[in-house]
């Protein structure tokens, strides 16, 4: 059906199918109202509804990230609407859960009086990874359903939890062994008609609920997701059910309000418009790189090493000076052994991962590369043409090759006017592999975004230092604002102490950034606004609440921050407004799109 809901009763049995619509939302107000009307005119024919999905996602993503907060949310019926009609039900309501069951899927399947689960599934509930509650019932069904701790865990980790843990813990009644979903289902109606269907859950041991909603207290800040979760948690203990899912509501409205919310919501679209493929690199299946090598000795390359031996690759290390490459090993080995101490790396996979490394001081050894890394100052050896070459540093890339800026978890890609999809896509997807979060860059740029922003944020911290700003007090309004460790300048001159308040050095500092942004995209080297605020907070360390330095500019209003920055450049021309910004206020636009 163009709505997403199929429908077929048999046998008293009616079998309700989601599938997943090209052209429309998963779980939207329209999907939303051919279910809710579907499970009524079941109510009429059936004697029990199995509630199902097409395929093994009930989620949004794939990710097994939170639905984010959409303004179709408050058209009828609601998210909250559709799970009370399932939990109210006159016929029984059994939801199969198959593969990753998330979000708004896992709403409804807490309100229904079976789940069944193949060994497949993992059911998440993320909306913590944005500070919200969902406001669909989870709250108040969840610690029902398997107490408060168990409760409690799953909302604020917002990690999946698998079939076989899930039915240990009560989160599903039955797991069942079938491969196809004609198999399963079947095995669904046999259950209905010889297994007495479990009562609604009644909490147990008030006593162990309360320590459990008591200890998360203690360890919560106030008015942060964990405190506000032990609260609904409480609810659902000492309240009526339709008094706890007000509750719920209500502090559900409160979250996401909070401007931090905004922010997490604002970067999590921002990631998953990075995630998408461009339209040429869309139909290639790019081969997978077996063999990466490394040329050259640097930290960045030593990190690249470390991610390539962590997902059992073999690494080649090229690099001739003895001098140069003995201390990037000893970094290798020294954040391997790190890691074994830290639990996080057995002392059996650390020497698995070594003895993948294979270091060579000619080119002999890159016979059987795949994709090399090339180091600063490394010239590039006779290498077979499939060969995908990644340039780092200020050296001219040879022809042919990508341009790859590193900075915390982001890798930048610059892609050539006219590479080969090919090696594009396989780049791409082997910097993926490594974990990083690819943004891709308009202009083959040695600095990067990244280094760009960390430009004009030294600039502005020299700035207020040569104002006569006390660099304590902007390491402390920095450290306050959630940078890690910031490097402030000391004063090169003798200047008379200026007392500025916290607020204004961080509105200062973010103002430069911000005005970078502009000149970043008027340049072609950040193709999109969002880009520049993944690489401030997941590569430059800004905090995520923040939601980086364009979304902040955006939220104080780009007029106002205009105005600031005329004044603040009289001080220094990392402050001058730069045209770009000139641009957009007259355009009367902000930095942001909204990206779906």
């Amino acid at each position: 059906m163009a709505n997403g809901v199929d429908v077929t009763v048999s046998g008293g049995v009616a079998d309700i199918c989601l599938n997943r619509r090209s052209g429309g939302g998963w779980l939207d107000a329209e999907q939303r109202a051919a279910l809710l009307a579907a499970l009524r005119a079941a109510d009429k024919d059936a004697e029990a509804i199995v509630l199902r999905a097409a395929d093994q996602m009930l989620a949004a993503h794939a990710d097994a990230g939170p639905d984010l907060p959409e303004a179709d949310d408050a058209v009828a019926p609601s998210l909250a609407s559709l799970c009370l009609a399932i939990e109210t039900s006159p016929v029984p309501v059994i939801v199969l859960l198959d593969g990753l069951v998330a979000g708004a899927a896992a709403e409804m399947a807490l309100a229904a009086q079976v789940r069944l689960a193949t060994p497949a599934m993992r059911m998440a509930f993320p909306a913590a990874r944005l500070g919200r509650i969902s406001g669909a019932g989870a709250t108040q069904r969840l610690p029902r359903l398997i107490g408060a701790e168990n409760a409690l865990r799953l909302l604020i980790s917002g990690k999946p939890v698998a079939a076989a843990d899930a039915l240990i813990i009560g989160l599903v009644d039955h797991v069942i062994e079938e491969a196809t979903a004609e198999a399963a289902l079947a095995g669904v109606m046999t259950l209905i008609r010889t297994e007495e269907l479990p009562a609604r859950p009644v909490v147990p041991d008030g006593r162990a609920f309360l320590a459990a909603v008591r200890q998360v207290r203690a360890d919560a800040a106030a008015g942060s997701l964990a405190m506000a979760l032990a609260d609904c948690a409480e609810a659902a203990l000492l309240l009526p059910p339709e008094q706890g899912y007000a509750y719920e509501a209500a502090l559900a409205l409160e979250r996401d309000a909070l401007p931090q919310t905004a922010a997490l919501a604002h970067l999590l679209r921002a990631e998953r418009l990075a995630s998408r493929l461009p339209e040429p690199l869309r139909a290639v299946v790019p081969e997978p790189v077996q063999r990466p090598a490394l040329l050259g000795s640097s930290p960045q390359l030593a990190a690249l090493a470390l991610m390539s031996l962590a997902r059992g690759l073999p690494v080649t290390v090229l690099e001739p000076d003895r001098d140069r490459l003995v201390p990037m090993l000893q970094t290798i080995a020294q954040r391997q052994e790190a890691a074994v101490q830290a639990g996080t790396l057995s002392a059996v996979q650390r020497d698995a991962d070594w003895a993948r490394l294979r270091p060579v001081a000619d080119a002999t050894g890159l016979e059987q590369a795949d994709l090399v890394v090339l180091g600063a100052e490394m010239a590039v050896p006779a290498l077979r043409d499939a060969v995908v070459v990644l340039g780092m540093g200020r050296a001219d890339l040879p022809a042919g090759a990508f341009r790859l800026v590193l900075s915390g978890r982001v890798a930048e890609l610059g892609l050539p006017a006219s590479c080969p999809a090919a090696k594009a896509a396989m780049a791409l997807a082997f910097l993926r592999r490594l974990g990083q979060t690819v943004v891709l860059t308009g202009v083959q740029s040695p600095l990067g975004i990244s280094g760009r922003l960390a430009a004009a944020s030294a600039a502005a911290l020299r700035a207020l230092v040569a104002s006569g700003v006390a660099p304590g007090a902007i390491h402390a309004a920095l450290t306050g604002f959630g940078m890690p460790s910031p490097a402030v300048p000391k004063p090169e001159t003798s200047t008379e102490a200026r007392d500025m308040p916290a607020e204004e050095i961080i509105r200062r500092w973010l103002g430069a950034l911000a005005n970078e942004g502009a000149r970043l995209l008027a340049s072609g080297l950040a193709m999109a606004a969002s880009d520049i605020d993944l690489v401030a907070v997941h590569g430059l360390g800004l905090p995520a609440d923040c939601g980086g330095p364009l979304h902040w500019a955006d939220q104080r209003g780009l007029l106002i921050l205009r105005r600031d920055l005329r004044i603040w450049g009289e001080e220094a021309d990392i402050w001058v407004p730069a045209p770009a910004l000139d641009t957009l206020v007259s355009a009367g636009r902000g930095f942001l799109a909204k990206v779906s």
